[in-house]
């Protein structure tokens, strides 16, 4: 079967909302496109999100998690697959490359400020918490045993590097040890350096005397991204444009087997 890698632009979802335009949507146009034999299913697209395949043949989401909305939003590599067997190899390489030690998956970031140290690693707990009406994804600075075991809790791990930086903005290098829903923008947020176009997260990062500092989850307000005037000068952006600022989160690169 045939394995296709295309390149997802911010602000299209894997899987939308019945009759939302979605990459899924577009998969038979790309198959009869391609003049494939076989129907196209999704092995790995940026921002985790998984799929199993049944025995039926039908590739699903697994497991359904609040986050996967916010697929839509990084762009980058998508990997395809017209087999099955393939996809299951594949995925389990992804997963034993990650139990190893390795980094299959990497990521490329602008985001708004210069991490302190031009390389290392993040290293926290994650879960899900409610917020008002919506799911968000909280760090654990330090999660007990209990709540790693009952799964309440996620250690996750990011080793990051500073490949540029000007105007107050730095280019990084992100590479997940670990795969969990919103991750990558959780774990910029601690380096107090969120991405640039992150409406829901960079929040948690506040300023005094231009000073970065990090605010809890629940005393941050999601909503456009605050950026201070040069910088909106710089990108040629009014204020009342900056909430079409996309995601500036993108899958970089895949190794394979």
């Amino acid at each position: 079967g045939a394995l296709v890698a295309l390149s997802k632009p911010p602000g299209l979802p894997i899987l939308g909302r019945p009759g939302e335009l979605s990459l899924s949507v577009l998969l038979p146009a790309l198959r009869r496109r391609l003049s494939l034999p076989a129907e196209l299913h999704v092995v790995k697209a940026p921002a985790r999100y998984s799929w199993r395949v049944l025995g039926g043949g039908q590739g699903v989401p697994a497991p359904p998690c609040p986050g996967a909305m916010f697929c839509r939003e990084c762009s980058g590599l998508v990997l395809l697959s017209g087999c099955h067997r393939a996809t299951e190899q594949l995925q389990q390489f992804f997963t034993d490359a990650r139990r190893r030690g390795q980094y299959p998956a990497t990521y490329r970031a602008v985001t708004v400020g210069v991490p302190a140290e031009a390389e290392g690693k993040i290293h926290t707990g994650l879960r899900w918490q409610q917020q008002g009406d919506t799911t968000v994804v909280v760090p654990v600075p330090v999660p007990g045993p209990r709540s790693l075991a009952r799964k309440e809790v996620k250690s996750t791990l990011t080793r990051y590097r500073v490949l540029g930086a000007a105007q107050g903005c730095a280019l990084l290098q992100l590479q997940p040890k670990t795969s969990f829903p919103e991750q990558l923008r959780v774990h910029l947020t601690l380096l107090l350096c969120p991405a640039l176009g992150d409406h829901h997260y960079s929040a948690r990062v506040g300023r005094v005397l231009g000073v970065p500092f990090l605010l809890h989850p629940m005393d941050a307000t999601t909503g456009t991204q605050v950026l201070d005037k040069q910088l909106l000068c710089q990108l040629g952006l009014s204020t009342q444009q900056l909430h079409h600022l996309p995601l500036h989160l993108h899958l970089q690169q895949l190794v394979l087997p």
